[in-house]
């Protein structure tokens, strides 16, 4: 089963960086992107949010994943 963009935003609000790694893979990362920027665009009023959690989430991706 897919994870879904609220599952994954979820692990990376409740700090589960490790988790959300793996959702994003399984989600399948070349689409995850795209989908979570439209997510939180749904979500948040406030820019400063959304590029908080989407920089957020994109620097935790490259950290662990070492890219």
């Amino acid at each position: 089963m897919k994870n879904t963009i609220e599952e994954i935003h979820e692990s990376l609000v409740n700090g589960n960086r490790q988790q959300m790694v793996r959702q994003i893979q399984e989600y399948g990362l070349y689409d995850f992107w795209a989908d979570y920027k439209e997510y939180l665009n749904g979500l948040y009023v406030n820019d400063n949010a959304k590029f908080q959690y989407f920089t957020d989430a994109a620097i935790a991706y490259a950290h662990i994943t070492n890219r």
